[in-house]
């Protein structure tokens, strides 16, 4: 897959690329104007390069955190089932086992998200690109 159009566009085009709107999800497109790039959607969300790889960014941590959460959630769900007697309908081995799994599942994601580094902006003054919290 392919992020950015194999034909880069010129100054005044506009090109689609194999990227999503962070904000709605919507193709973006891509634009030259001199120096200038620009990605934008059909709904008019509007980045510069920095803006879209922060943006992409700040919505890969939150849908990483959705899902540990999600995890989480069914694990307590399944548990408190079975602590209440409530899992006849699935067999309280199963249901223990499948809260197990899924809490073992958001330890997991939770290990990747405290290791995953994401790109921040330069520093200003030595134009370094800095790497999110160690």
């Amino acid at each position: 897959m392919d992020g950015l159009p194999e034909q880069f566009p010129t100054d005044g085009q506009e090109a689609f690329t194999g990227l999503v709107c962070p904000d709605c999800s919507g193709n973006l497109v891509v634009s030259a104007h001199q120096d200038h790039v620009s990605f934008h959607c059909r709904v008019g969300h509007t980045y510069g390069i920095v803006e879209l790889v922060l943006a992409k960014e700040s919505a890969l941590e939150s849908a990483s955190w959705r899902a540990v959460f999600a995890f989480e959630e069914l694990a307590a769900l399944l548990a408190d089932l079975d602590n209440h007697g409530l899992a006849e309908w699935c067999g309280p081995d199963n249901c223990r086992a499948r809260s197990e799994l899924a809490q073992e599942q958001a330890s997991r994601l939770r290990a990747i998200i405290e290791a995953d580094r994401p790109l921040t902006e330069r520093s200003p003054g030595n134009g370094e690109i800095r790497m999110g919290p160690p």
